[in-house]
């Protein structure tokens, strides 16, 4: 009975934190939130997150879903760093569009400096809007044209930084 009873003191803090991450990302419109992939995702070598696509009742990737990505920070980056890789992200993929601007501005204001273990989760249940969450609180939402889409594709386009992880993270 020990054994077992340490098992469980060490594997709640998982568990629990799984429920608050499914809770969360399905009062944003993900319903029966489960998770389809864990990817690490690295830059020259050094991690820097975890992502996690969670999809309704684990279904497989499909655009026409609801959708959420859950990123676990495994270091240190300051908030203006995620904001100027995500706008060079945006506009990698999508050349130069007048609402980039905009969409900066509202990262300005809503992503934080992260430090290791942080999460910061986007979900994306229309394809008009992506509710960003820091640490399971909602941050902001995004209501650009085709917003939902166009975000997540930093992770889950082919034409990702990295489109093996990509793949990973769509399950194929």
């Amino acid at each position: 009975m020990p054994k077992l009873f340490v098992v469980l003191v060490l594997c709640f803090p998982l568990f629990a934190s799984s429920l608050a991450a499914k809770s969360y990302i399905e009062a944003a419109g993900v319903k029966d939130a489960r998770a389809i992939s864990d990817v690490p995702f690295t830059w020259l070598g050094l991690k820097l997150y975890d992502a996690a696509l969670y999809t309704p009742g684990g279904a497989p990737f499909s655009w026409q879903s609801p959708l959420a990505i859950e990123l676990t920070y495994a270091r240190k980056l300051p908030r203006s760093k995620l904001v100027n890789a995500t706008r060079d992200e945006l506009k990698r993929l999508e050349g130069n569009r007048a609402d980039h601007p905009a969409i900066v501005a509202e990262l300005e204001r809503c992503l934080r400096d992260v430090m290791r273990g942080d999460r910061f989760t986007a979900v994306a249940r229309t394809s008009a809007s992506v509710d960003l969450f820091f640490n399971g609180t909602k941050a902001c939402r995004l209501t650009q044209a085709g917003i939902g889409k166009r975000f997540l594709k930093i992770w889950l386009s082919d034409n990702s930084r990295s489109a093996r992880a990509s793949r990973q993270l769509r399950g194929l």
